[in-house]
């Protein structure tokens, strides 16, 4: 039986931890973040998606991982600092994390965002969060489509005044803040989006404040991840 628009409801697992990055072995780093981002997204999919114990990673086209099987789950992660970040869907997923810096904003801004942008940044009375806010949404587009850095200028372009994001149909944004100290995005991608209902963030805990999302807000549930 065809589901009606009631019933369609769009789900994001979102579960992050904080681990020690004091090892100066870069390598070794990048190692075990990937490892652990592995490992909670297999903990995730098992819990939300599969009975199965045999979940196998596997790659796409553009070297993408997600878990194979009878349905596939889509699972992204990041890291910056002390924090790992874990999005998993039945749907193409990226996200990005950031910790809250000072950096060269503006110049960042001119070579990797939109004119109209970078345009806001320049006038804008919160620089760093609207400045973190626009890159993890960006990020987090690319990581869903398995793009690399350098495509995130001719990515999506956010209007932050307006609540809006252009060139972004079937996608759903979301931005968070984490304790004043980090911004998490979340790109998710929605196969005729106008056709669901709802758009449900599952997260594990209440320190993340939504701040930015698009074309809707989403219902947000804690739960234990």
């Amino acid at each position: 039986m065809e589901k009606t628009k009631k019933d369609k409801i769009q789900t994001i697992y979102l579960k992050y931890i904080f681990c020690d990055n004091s090892n100066n072995n870069l390598s070794e780093n990048k190692n075990s973040e990937i490892s652990k981002i592995e490992n909670i997204s297999k903990d995730m999919a098992l819990q939300y998606y599969s009975k199965s114990q045999n979940l196998t990673i596997e790659r796409g086209e553009n070297g993408k991982p997600y878990f194979a099987g009878e349905n596939e789950i889509f699972f992204n992660g990041t890291h910056s600092k002390d924090l790992i970040a874990v999005a998993i869907s039945d749907k193409l997923i990226g996200v990005d994390g950031e910790y809250i810096k000072k950096r060269d904003f503006l110049r960042i801004a001119k070579e990797y965002f939109s004119f109209n942008e970078y345009k806001l940044l320049k006038s804008s009375s919160k620089l760093e969060i609207d400045f973190y806010t626009l890159w993890t949404l960006k990020e987090s587009y690319i990581k869903t489509f398995g793009k690399k850095i350098f495509d995130i200028k001719d990515s999506i372009e956010v209007n932050l005044e307006e609540r809006a994001i252009y060139n972004a149909d079937n996608l759903f944004f979301a931005t968070f803040s984490l304790d004043n100290c980090y911004i998490i995005g979340v790109c998710c991608n929605i196969e005729n989006a106008e056709d669901y209902n709802d758009i449900v963030i599952k997260a594990s805990s209440f320190n993340l404040d939504l701040i930015f999302a698009y074309p809707e807000f989403p219902q947000i549930e804690l739960i234990e991840i």
